[in-house]
């Protein structure tokens, strides 16, 4: 796992500080994908840089498994790398080496001998699909497949971490999912942690685990996406599973919760079974559902009639192992938020 403790960065620029990290913290255990999303001047880019090692953090940690990374003194920093695969946005190749050349650069680096590196080569070759390509050159390669060399290069040395810096952002959209399954098949099979950098929700929808929002430098909002789903009205919230605006009802029919529920095959839904143990029908007036990181989600906003009480129905819906929360009289049902 990886675990990032109020890490900080500080610029000195034309006679001012420039904070570009304040305080980031986040955790992302073995065998999970955790996005961290934000826009340009975020501090996405220096936090990757900071977590490779590549810039040395003002302050705070970086431990991968337990092993504190940013005490390393400088003659044995290239040696912690190794603990780290990383994905970058263009795959920066080198042009005058082959694929199979090209993966195998860490491997040269580390001192390994060279019938290991060949066959440690075309197993990585063979891992993300390009068992058959180690003799042709960069320039000869589709934009996927060269990210898929990125791939295999950043796993040459057996990382425990991998860190993907917009793996996907100069990809078209059919190619970006494949390199995503990619991403999350590898995950499961080596049981790394993987920490992607996007600017991109569709990437945290199709394979993250969990999320933080970054902005200024500073964390907004982190959490499961279960978690961060659930609280409705934050920003992640709405950007993952927004809900559509709803008709206005009149007050006097009753109160608004808002509800989240995640199903499986042959899952009774847990407003159908609250409704049901209640004895009434509590009509949905909006609702989103997406499927993230292997799960379905129902994000719904009903209408409670009166004279039931909304508190008990979000309770009942709780005991169901929903989310539930109430969000206000009929008469503000409508205003999308």
């Amino acid at each position: 796992m990886i675990a990032v403790t109020d890490l900080k960065k500080v610029y000195r620029q034309a006679n001012r500080d420039i904070r570009a990290l304040d305080g980031v913290t986040l955790s992302v255990p073995a065998d999970s994908v955790h996005g961290v999303i934000g826009q340009s001047g975020a501090g996405k880019s220096t936090l990757v840089r900071c977590l490779a090692l590549l810039d040395r953090p003002t302050s705070g940690s970086v431990e991968v498994n337990g092993v504190e990374l940013t005490s390393v003194r400088a003659n044995d920093l290239r040696r912690a790398r190794r603990r780290l695969g990383l994905v970058f946005q263009h795959a920066n190749l080198f042009d005058s080496r082959t694929v199979a050349a090209n993966v195998a650069y860490p491997l040269e680096l580390a001192g390994a001998e060279r019938a290991g590196r060949e066959a440690k080569v075309a197993g990585l070759l063979a891992l993300v699909g390009l068992g058959d390509i180690g003799g042709a050159y960069p320039a000869q390669l589709s934009g996927g497949q060269r990210q898929r060399v990125g791939i295999a290069r950043a796993l040459a040395t057996d990382p425990d971490v991998l860190l993907c810096d917009e793996p996907t952002s100069a990809l078209d959209p059919s190619t970006t999912g494949e390199i995503l399954e990619l991403i999350a098949a590898l995950k499961a099979r080596l049981g790394l942690a993987v920490l992607v950098i996007t600017h991109e929700m569709g990437v945290v929808k199709r394979i993250c685990d969990s999320v933080s929002l970054l902005e200024h430098g500073l964390v907004i909002q982190s959490g499961t996406i279960v978690d961060v789903v659930g609280d409705f009205g934050s920003r992640l919230s709405e950007n993952l599973i927004g809900l559509p605006p709803s008709a206005t009802v009149d007050p006097a029919l009753g109160a608004t919760i808002e509800v989240l529920d995640t199903t499986g095959p042959g899952d009774v839904p847990a407003l159908a079974a609250a409704g049901g143990s209640l004895g009434v029908d509590l009509p949905i007036l909006a609702g989103t559902i997406e499927h993230l990181g292997g799960t379905t989600f129902h994000r719904l906003r009903v209408l409670v009639p009166r004279p039931l009480d909304p508190v008990e129905v979000v309770a009942r819906l709780h005991s169901l192992g929903a989310r539930a929360a109430v969000s206000g009289p009929a008469s503000t049902a409508g205003v999308a938020r």
